[in-house]
């Protein structure tokens, strides 16, 4: 993060860039489970949830071909969990809450078409979610509450200042540990569980200003 700083406001090139701005979008996040035992290879435990992202953006273009943006804001993660007799019960949305920073390169294929890559740190504020006593397998997430992911995207700027794009992001630390039991047995193993989530964004371009 400091390093990302430091690039962009501490490098002296010519005709650079600076813009300002908004960006919003629809979410459909999956949280991801790993490690599973082997008796459940073939048990889904998330199904997709849509939610959404409110973030500020600032970008530094260093070159035609590049630039640096950091995109600090507020994302909802998490997924649907479904219990009972063939998982169909009871359907509880599992809303976790992030305060996030992407750090993201930009590379520019043109004018109006660009990829960004680069990691995201998030941070846990809340969750919200309705777990019957049958949910005892999850510890609270408030134990790994600083999250690590990455992110790569595809934009294209329908206009000087707005910006469409799509993006996936995969988690690289764990948010929860899952707990197998037999029903109501001791526990049988362990699994971890990782946030992921695809976008669909809209950027607003606030001000663009050139220095030289």
């Amino acid at each position: 993060m400091l390093s990302a700083l430091l690039l962009l406001f501490g490098l002296k090139l010519q005709a650079q860039d600076i813009k300002f701005g908004l960006l919003s979008g629809l979410v459909v996040t999956n949280d991801q489970v790993t490690n599973k035992i082997e008796i459940k290879n073939d048990y889904r435990v998330f199904y997709p949830m849509y939610s959404f992202n409110i973030n500020g953006y600032i970008e530094y273009k260093i070159s035609k071909i590049w630039g640096i943006a950091a995109e600090p804001g507020f994302i909802r993660k998490g997924g649907i969990v479904r219990f009972g007799i063939y998982r169909y019960m009871d359907i509880i949305q599992l809303q976790l809450n992030y305060v996030q920073l992407p750090i993201l390169a930009n590379l520019y294929c043109t004018n109006k078409l660009f990829v960004s890559l680069g990691p995201e740190f998030a941070y846990l504020i809340n969750t919200k979610e309705n777990l019957p006593s049958a949910a005892t397998g999850f510890n609270y997430f408030k134990e790994n509450a600083f999250e690590i992911s990455g992110l790569i995207g595809l934009n294209y700027s329908i206009s000087k200042k707005v910006d469409i794009g799509l993006r996936y992001n995969h988690g690289f630390t764990d948010i929860s540990v899952l707990k197998w039991t037999t029903g109501f047995g001791p526990v049988i193993g362990q699994s971890k569980v990782y946030n992921q989530y695809f976008q669909a964004i809209i950027r607003f371009k606030i001000k663009t200003s050139t220095i030289d």
